[in-house]
């Protein structure tokens, strides 16, 4: 633990290496839990959700649904995964470092948001399969721990790790 002889000289250490320093630790903390979700929901697709969520468990693919994909060379039963496209195309953007850093994880293919939201126009129904919201809603206590490990490093005046947040110590 770190030790101060007086008032002052925590006052400049905070001054000097903790405040430059928290911006870049909050934005690392996010960056990392906005890929922790990213990379989540791409390991999704394909599967079959099961769990406490709103939208869970995901419905089985119709049957004319499986014919299709069968038809044109893919898997059965895989949903949303066809050529893997859709599920390459989601990303994170992360606003730039400061004491409050906003994350937007997603895609800006069409097929992935009604792929998440649903269809429900009756001549072409698409239940929702909520993939993207699934993967925050589960890895939601993670990133808030990793933005928080990262700060208490630069609160003990420590450097950022090179891995991600909640790798580190």
């Amino acid at each position: 633990m770190r030790q101060f002889k007086d008032v002052s000289s925590f006052q400049q250490f905070m001054r000097e290496r903790v405040l430059p320093a928290l911006p870049a630790a909050v934005h690392r903390g996010v960056q990392d839990g906005a890929d922790r979700i990213k990379v989540e929901t791409q390991a999704q697709i394909g599967h079959y959700l099961d769990g406490p969520e709103s939208g869970l468990p995901t419905t089985p693919l119709a049957d004319s649904t499986i014919d299709d994909r069968i038809r044109k060379g893919f898997t059965p039963d895989d949903p949303g995964l066809r050529t893997g496209d859709m599920r390459d195309s989601y990303g994170t953007r992360v606003s730039e470092p400061s004491l409050r850093v906003h994350a937007s994880i997603g895609s800006d293919d069409i097929k992935a948001v009604v792929f998440e939201m649903g269809r429900l126009e009756q001549a072409n129904y698409q239940p929702p399969r909520p993939e993207l919201a699934v993967a925050a809603h589960q890895n939601e206590d993670r990133v808030a721990q990793g933005v928080g490990k990262v700060v208490v490093r630069v609160l003990k005046g420590r450097p950022l790790p090179n891995a991600v947040a909640d790798e580190a110590e």
